[in-house]
């Protein structure tokens, strides 16, 4: 059953595709990014999704022509052939030119793709929307594909039921569920932001506000008449504009503050009147063209961004993003006309062909995926020896030491009352510190070693001053305590909170500033080193490490949020007589004004701008001992 067609919403589609595109464009004004809540554009297609299948299921029903068959394999005529074709077309890119550990990424966002569960895949992988390696996933875009495909499964079978049994309060039943929705996203979005992002039962309000619309058309068709409607439709499209430039993607979304964006959805579609402005604006051939095309240009727009993020490092030259969209809407018009329009119509593919093509792409899809994920390339380390570009290798070296050095719950190594016991406090620059002492045999001779968090030290403290709880031997006999911090501003408040505490217990406490930051490139943190090794396909000679040593120290020096945060742990270890250790100087040499990036037997030392490599610790770690620069004595 067809639904009278409705111009004006392929045109609010277009306003929400080309709000997502020009969001992952990242198109900035004096350092301001102007579509910094473009993502709504996703919630916009949301309502719109909930609206458009209740209104063909809920008009199936009143015409006895409901089939659930039908319905489904709709869904795949309009769903499944771009997403295959797309990935198809990104497998050979993924291939040539990623490293192992994106590739391997990559294939399994393919698999969690095909089943519709990349919202799960991308969560459990603790991607962050949004977040600085975000773009370099070419398929982090199906998770709302995948929320939609979910809902489009249950949804059809809830409405049966609701229909068949209790029609008459189908109206109350979706308030109260999207009700329940609504407020269960809130609270998600305040304790766990991150897994308020991802998954239906947090998007499903957003869905059920297009339903409810639908359904308040079809059974009170005079609802809209009795309000003074002439211009709640421009407000709604000023409620959509005003999200798009205000909100950004550092707040908890969806939330309270992405009601404007539903709401406004909401009102431009049911009070759509057809004779006034804004309506001909959306329902202009512009817009309804764009709006025809936008679930192609949804699809193929994130990998092309992210493609060439990954494969050039940066996308700030706003010729090559404009580029990038042009491209992307010349293959979404072809796409559109090869691909969904003659899948979305029987005559041209009957079910038969759409089973077959369907069944055969997902076989080459399947098997050039395992093929790749087995095969592996392998040739990083057979081009450059001991100097691996994948920063995944890196840190996959370190956790396997701190895994066989038996790094659990915040506990390292037995306690000792023949050695000096120093705790390690901190997050990831603690563990690199803490593997620079561990592995020198000079420093556990005398020191037992142990790697914890700030939260460690925290509680512990509070079982101190309260008498509740049983304090940790760690905490309780450590005879120096060294924080080491990857600082941000929300630390070092808590920082000189947590020292207000911890000084009390007159325990030997050293502060070290920031890790040497190094100049990196692009999206995938990639080192000049590393830059230098992709771009030329070799190692540096001796003349270009000198140029790259001096890079890395102009850059160091020069790091004006480093300096920052430096200037501060000053102040604070001013402020409570403490030892503040400089980083710096045991990799840079501010006579020569260089920093080192290789050991003497041609290791890297850093794998990206601030974290250390296996090797580079241990090599850093024989320096600090030799230059006493710890000076625990």
């Amino acid at each position: 059953m067809k639904l009278n067609y409705r111009p004006e919403i392929d045109g609010l589609r277009a306003i929400a595709v080309l709000s997502v595109v020009f969001y992952h464009a990242e198109f900035t004004i004096n350092n301001h990014e102007i579509f910094q809540g473009g993502f709504l554009g996703v919630d916009i297609f949301f309502v719109i999704s909930g609206y458009l299948i209740t209104s063909l299921i809920y008009k199936s029903f009143l015409n006895n022509s409901f089939s659930l068959q039908d319905f489904y394999i709709r869904r795949i005529r309009r769903i499944v052939p771009m997403i295959l074709v797309i990935i198809l077309a990104c497998i050979p890119v993924a291939y040539f030119f990623y490293l192992q550990s994106s590739l391997n990424d990559f294939i399994n966002s393919i698999f969690s793709t095909l089943i519709f569960s990349s919202n799960f895949y991308f969560f459990h992988s603790g991607l962050i929307y949004g977040g600085p390696d975000a773009l370099l996933k070419p398929l982090l875009h199906t998770w709302s594909l995948s929320v939609e495909e979910q809902f489009y499964i249950l949804f059809p079978l809830f409405l049966v039921l609701i229909y068949k049994f209790t029609n008459k309060y189908i109206l109350l039943i979706f308030c109260v569920i999207c009700f329940l929705s609504f407020t269960s996203t809130l609270y998600i979005s305040k304790f766990y932001p991150i897994y308020n992002f991802y998954f239906l039962n947090v998007r499903l309000w957003e869905l059920l506000a297009g339903s409810i619309i639908s359904i308040l058309e079809f059974k009170h068709p005079n609802f809209k008449k009795n309000f003074y409607n002439k211009y709640l439709n421009f407000f709604g499209f000023f409620l959509i504009i005003i999200s798009i430039f205000l909100l950004n993607d550092q707040i908890s979304l969806p939330s309270y503050q992405t009601i404007p964006v539903i709401i406004g959805t909401s009102l431009i579609i049911f009070f759509n009147n057809k004779e006034d402005i804004l309506s001909n604006f959306l329902s202009s051939k512009i817009f309804v063209f764009t709006g025809l095309i936008s679930y192609s240009l949804y699809l193929w727009h994130y990998p092309i961004f992210s493609f060439y993020e990954y494969i050039f490092f940066s996308k700030e030259n706003d010729f090559y993003k404009i580029l990038i969209i042009f491209i992307s809407i010349i293959i979404s018009i072809i796409t559109y006309y090869y691909i969904e329009k003659p899948f979305r119509n029987k005559k041209i593919v009957t079910n038969k062909i759409l089973f077959l093509c369907t069944i055969s792409t997902l076989i080459v899809i399947i098997i050039s995926s395992i093929y790749i994920f087995y095969k592996g390339k392998g040739y990083q380390e057979n081009i450059y020896k001991k100097v691996n570009i994948d920063n995944v290798f890196y840190r996959k070296e370190v956790i396997s030491v701190l895994n066989r050095l038996g790094f659990h719950s915040n506990r390292i190594s037995a306690f000792s009352d023949l050695k000096t016991n120093i705790l390690v406090a901190g997050n990831s620059h603690a563990q690199d510190f803490y593997l620079m002492l561990r592995t020198n045999q000079n420093f556990t001779k005398k020191n037992n070693i142990h790697l914890v968090s700030l939260r460690f030290i925290e509680d512990n403290l509070s079982k101190l001053n309260t008498n509740k709880g049983e304090i940790s031997e760690y905490f309780e006999k450590s005879d120096i305590i060294l924080f080491s911090n990857r600082w941000s501003k929300s630390d070092i408040v808590y920082l000189d909170n947590l020292l207000t505490k911890l000084v009390k217990t007159n325990k030997k406490i050293i502060l070290t500033n920031q890790n040497v930051n190094l100049p990196s490139t692009g999206k995938r943190d990639v080192t000049l080193l590393d830059k230098f090794i992709i771009d030329n396909k070799r190692l540096p000679n001796s003349k270009e490490i000198v140029i790259l040593r001096k890079e890395y120290f102009d850059f160091m020096i020069n790091e004006r949020k480093r300096n920052k945060f430096n200037n501060k742990l000053k102040s604070i270890s001013e402020k409570y007589n403490l030892k503040l250790l400089d980083k710096s100087l045991y990799q840079c040499n501010y006579d020569s004004k260089t920093c080192e990036i290789f050991t003497p037997l041609n290791e890297k030392i850093n794998y990206n701008d601030n974290h250390h490599t296996l090797a580079g610790m241990r090599y850093l770690g024989k320096k600090i001992y030799n230059m006493n620069w710890l000076k625990l004595n």
